[in-house]
């Protein structure tokens, strides 16, 4: 088979557009996928100086908490709502949490 320089391109370029392909089609099912999410979530709105609790994270989990540890600890006040679905905490002592707090990973806490 003679080398073809043009074809080669050809087919090169051939095989490019087929390589991005199932690249397009993953996006496109994960744009799909998230959309249909984000229509069935609830937002959680919180109003100043309500008591909440916040999600424990497997990186802030004592090393010993184990299977049956806390999963929600608290409780914070929220201090400062920086946007819809974002806070600011302090715990019981009024001490600021270093960082603000997304509204999935908060729920009421109830005295």
């Amino acid at each position: 088979m003679p080398l073809n320089p043009a074809l080669n391109d050809d087919s090169l370029l051939h095989s490019l557009d087929h390589a991005e392909e199932p690249l397009l089609r993953m996006q496109n099912y994960q744009q799909q996928a998230t959309r249909y999410y984000d229509r069935k979530v609830r937002n959680r709105r919180f109003e100043l100086y309500d008591l909440v609790s916040k999600k424990v994270h497997d990186f802030t989990k004592p090393e010993h908490a184990g299977k049956f540890g806390f999963h929600w600890e608290g409780p914070f006040r929220i201090t400062k709502i920086i946007k819809p679905g974002v806070y600011e905490l302090d715990d019981c002592h009024g001490n600021p949490l270093p960082r603000p707090w997304n509204s999935m990973n908060l729920r009421r806490f109830y005295t």
